[in-house]
């Protein structure tokens, strides 16, 4: 499965119906029908927005490593000279 830079809730749920429908179809269901649109699209809007959550917790990680890693280098031995 091909990775994906998804950052919006919106695109994270476009994704999940298109899935889910992709999943259906392997099924055998030619068409479904209005409760399952109705399930399938409360559930892709929950899990959209559990995983954007999740997303920005793990972008914040991600930042605060790369933060630190260019703190490390930034920092300079420079001892005191005495007179």
């Amino acid at each position: 499965m091909e990775k994906l830079a998804i950052k919006d809730k919106k695109e994270i749920r476009a994704v999940l119906v298109n899935r889910f429908h992709d999943t259906i179809k392997t099924l055998g269901v030619v068409k479904s029908g209005k409760k399952v649109e109705k399930i399938l699209d409360k559930a892709s809007k929950k899990l959209a927005i559990r995983i954007a959550s999740q997303l920005k917790k793990e972008m914040k990680k991600m930042q605060k490593a790369s933060s630190k890693t260019k703190k490390d280098k930034k920092v300079n031995n420079h001892q005191p000279v005495a007179a």
